[in-house]
């Protein structure tokens, strides 16, 4: 099973190979995961997305036809739950708290694989998810498949069934506030540390 590709796999599922689910559950659990729970900040909430999504993939199964890259098309089913989601509930707690300590940022490890980072390369990337967070959403979403899916333009356009130049842009107005937003961070760490000039 393993060599088979992501289409082939899915098609063994609708012959009703069960094992091509667990397959395939294997191959996406993961990523689905992470993109959930990089857009909402919610782990509870990114799992049942990810739970919902899978569910949609064996509800799908009957009628799947090929059309395209299969990584493409579960994760459009990802955005449109999660789009879904935001409509009924207006909007996520982005960053949910620590306990006992309402001013810091939950953490998620799973999310970030360096745990030998060093301390600036940790709040550098901690500043990165929180302005990530304050980005609109098509916007965040689009970046996230970009930078941490790796995903090409043309892939992103169907996931988020947008033109492939409103795909352009919202990567791009992404990229230029996280710019603005970490450059005024450096300035501030910056400006905090002037004083005398020694001698």
């Amino acid at each position: 099973m393993q060599e088979l590709t992501d289409e082939q796999v899915m098609l063994e599922y609708k012959k009703g190979n069960g094992g091509a689910m667990d397959e395939l559950f294997r191959r996406y659990r993961t990523p689905v995961f992470h993109f959930a729970c990089r857009v909402c900040r919610d782990e509870a909430e990114a799992q049942d997305v990810a739970q919902d999504v899978f569910l949609r993939v064996h509800q799908a199964a009957p009628t799947y036809v090929p059309s395209g890259k299969f990584s493409t098309w579960i994760f459009a089913i990802a955005h449109n739950l999660l789009m879904s989601r935001l409509r009924q509930r207006r909007r996520w707690v982005l960053w949910p708290r620590q306990e006992g300590d309402p001013d810091a940022y939950a953490e998620f490890p799973s999310l970030e694989p360096s745990p030998a980072q060093e301390a600036a390369a940790a709040e550098l990337a901690t500043l990165v998810r929180q302005c990530i967070q304050g980005l609109p959403l098509l916007q965040k979403e689009a970046l996230v498949l970009r930078e941490y899916h790796r995903l090409d333009y043309a892939a992103i356009s169907r996931i988020l069934n947008k033109p492939a130049g409103t795909v352009k842009t919202l990567i791009f107005r992404a990229r230029q506030a996280l710019k603005e937003k970490l450059r005024a961070h450096v300035q501030d760490t910056q400006g905090g540390y002037h004083g005398e000039p020694s001698h």
